[in-house]
């Protein structure tokens, strides 16, 4: 990746360039280097590195937006040019609301150089020791090691400049026997933190139990869901649920309901880009500082994710969650975080009568965002769960499940978060759940 100072001097040669009354310049980085695997082979390579840059100009009241990826520098007076362009040709004035200025940020470790480099060779060493756990247990191992940076600069014409990186690692495994699966994946900041040997063992372990699945009739289950499932429901309420202007608009499960009890007590949820290993960008798509935020205490919702129009609509402070000046979608919490509870994994299972342990979701679909309703399907290790004990493995099910249901009807909180999810933004931290009354419609074969 370019080195900060490359970037900003990029972006502020423009803005000393531009004539307009308003600039704003900002860029976007990625680097990703991803080695895949399949029948404990290596099958594939890839690295890219991209930029892409956006100038958004005001003249007059009127906005011109452009945007390249190539920071050349020679090729600044045309894009400045084709933004006055745009800028004056549009037929009325918007009402502009003034840029904002230089601020301090709080910034957490989340940027790890080694992480950022990692050669093809290395990344090849980490699976090999995948992929012969695999091959000694007659399976097959399926899966990516991918690495990467990622960075992001804001520079304006009111004196703001704000740099962030953040560096990634995914390590996801598959393992794959006769007629069963199992599957691991960790997401980390620093290659360092991440355990190869552990999670194949982890992904042998789910295969082993779950082989010659049995059936169970589709019905109201209690469920044992592990992060991974976790963080695929509360995903949903991010983009949606959680959506500042939705809720300002009277378009979502929320709108009209600060301070009231809407989930469970034992549910507390926070938007924190800070949480460690989380990797989240401490600024919004403006600039304006990124405020941790309170959503579920103790089942009560609380606060709404808003930048300066949501902020406006309701009467509330801007808490630096846009993402962008012109956008019309509306605020989002990026940075999901919700806080453990005191049970581990196997006490919930020993506390569970009858019920189902799911390892992971997949193609989860929202079918009403009003009601927060999803569905979608289980994969790579699902069982049985009788007197306290995993009996046997089961063949996939289809889900179709309110999320705010979900979350008032929980009966335990894991005692331990791990990060989901991971790259640009950062990614969501959640303990398992474990939950009564979760709705599965249909069955599978397989």
């Amino acid at each position: 990746m370019l080195k900060k100072e490359k970037l900003l001097d990029f972006a502020s040669t423009i803005v000393k360039m531009s004539d307009a009354d308003m600039t704003t310049v900002s860029i976007v980085g990625n680097k990703e280097s991803l080695t895949r695997f399949s029948n404990n082979e290596i099958t594939q390579n890839v690295d890219s590195t991209k930029y892409s840059f956006t100038i958004r100009t005001v003249y007059d009241g009127k906005v011109g937006i452009v945007s390249g990826t190539s920071l050349d520098t020679k090729n600044i007076k045309k894009f400045l040019e084709k933004a006055k362009e745009i800028s004056k040709n549009q037929t009325h004035k918007k009402e502009i609301l003034p840029l904002p200025s230089k601020t301090d940020y709080t910034f957490t470790k989340s940027f790890d150089k080694k992480t950022e480099t990692l050669s093809p060779d290395q990344r090849a060493k980490y699976v090999k020791d995948a992929v012969k756990i695999c091959a000694k247990e007659k399976m097959n191992g399926a899966g990516i090691f991918s690495n990467g940076a990622n960075s992001f600069v804001i520079v304006n014409s009111n004196g703001l400049e704000a740099h962030f990186e953040n560096s990634n690692v995914t390590f996801s495994i598959t393992a794959q026997a006769k007629n069963s699966s199992g599957w691991a994946e960790q997401n980390e900041l620093s290659v360092k933190n991440i355990d190869v040997i552990k999670n194949t063992k982890i992904a042998v372990e789910k295969a082993k139990k779950s082989k010659n699945p049995k059936d169970v009739k589709p019905g109201k289950y209690t469920v044992i869901l592990e992060p991974a499932a976790v963080a695929d429901l509360i995903s949903f309420l991010s983009y949606t649920t959680f959506n500042g202007l939705m809720i300002a608009e009277g378009r979502s499960f929320l709108s009209g309901k600060i301070g009231q009890k809407v989930v469970s007590e034992m549910v507390t949820l926070y938007d924190d880009p800070y949480f460690e290993g989380v990797g989240g960008i401490p600024f919004d798509f403006e600039g304006f500082p990124r405020k941790r935020l309170t959503l579920f205490e103790d089942g009560v919702f609380k606060e709404v994710p808003t930048d300066r129009k949501v902020a406006k609509m309701l009467k509330l402070d801007n808490n630096g969650h846009s993402l962008g000046a012109d956008d019309e979608y509306g605020p989002l919490p990026l940075n999901l975080y919700l806080k453990e509870g005191s049970s581990n994994l196997e006490e919930m299972i020993k506390t569970t009568k009858s019920g189902i342990l799911v390892t992971q979701f997949h193609y989860v679909n929202m079918l009403n965002p009003m009601t927060t309703t999803i569905t979608g399907m289980t994969r790579n290790g699902i069982f049985l769960v009788k007197d306290g004990k995993i009996k046997d493995g089961l063949k996939n099910m289809r889900f179709t499940q309110s999320i705010m249901e979900s979350l008032s009807n929980v009966l335990m909180v894991g005692d331990r978060c791990i990060v989901q999810s991971g790259g640009f933004g950062g990614g969501f931290a959640v303990p398992a759940l474990k939950i009564k009354d979760f709705t599965f419609t249909s069955k599978t074969e397989f």
